[in-house]
């Protein structure tokens, strides 16, 4: 079997990331948490003003570290974003082998990212950026059409090679090949996927 060495521009990420950890000084209270869930579009107001308290966002919670935010590439994209925007936020840690009831009843499903938008619970990573890049355009987060291809082949590239129980169906070569125009797309275009800006949402 071959390795794949991803050059770490490929890979970079804002320096807010350090703000990612959990923050103790927010109560974690499930009664604050209603009934109300959706998964369905929201039309938003445009609005360049953080809202007045903190958004709820529940997310996945570390399995090896108590009180830290997990693993979940998901629930770190919604966090970043957040972040960036410099929108306050709550997050409530959920343990996803041991699924709370109130975290059940905003999340059928049992997935996360889920936020809660005027009273509304929203799940879907994408979803949820989208709507905070509505309603919050400012600091603009959006990848242009043009530059958000740009290595989007790797992870399902990956994946597809993870679940591959053939060693030669080509999967290997496939994955060992994704990387290399992304590369080549950084070394011109670079050092981050949006040029000289280093947030893409």
């Amino acid at each position: 079997m071959s390795t794949v060495r991803i050059q770490v521009s490929a890979c970079a990420l804002s320096a807010t990331v350090i703000h990612l950890r959990y923050r103790p000084n927010y109560a974690v209270s499930t009664s604050s948490f209603n009934n109300h869930f959706s998964i369905k579009p929201l039309k938003v107001s445009m609005s360049s003003a953080p809202p007045s308290e903190p958004l709820e966002v529940a997310v996945k919670a570390s399995l090896t570290t108590p009180n830290k935010i997990g693993d979940c590439p998901f629930s770190q994209r919604v966090l970043l974003t957040l972040e960036e925007k410099h929108l306050p936020y709550e997050p409530k840690l959920v343990d996803l082998r041991n699924k709370p009831e109130w975290f059940l009843e905003i999340s059928p499903e049992g997935k996360v990212p889920v936020i809660n938008f005027d009273g509304k619970w929203v799940a879907d990573s994408d979803l949820i950026t989208q709507t905070l890049e509505e309603k919050y355009p400012s600091p603009p987060l959006v990848t242009p059409p043009e530059k958000a291809t740009a290595g989007s082949k790797i992870f399902s590239t990956f994946i597809g090679f993870l679940k591959s129980k053939d060693p030669n169906d080509g999967t290997e070569q496939a994955l060992l090949n994704e990387p290399s125009p992304f590369n080549d797309y950084l070394k011109e275009n670079g050092p981050f996927i949006n040029g000289e800006r280093h947030i893409c949402g």
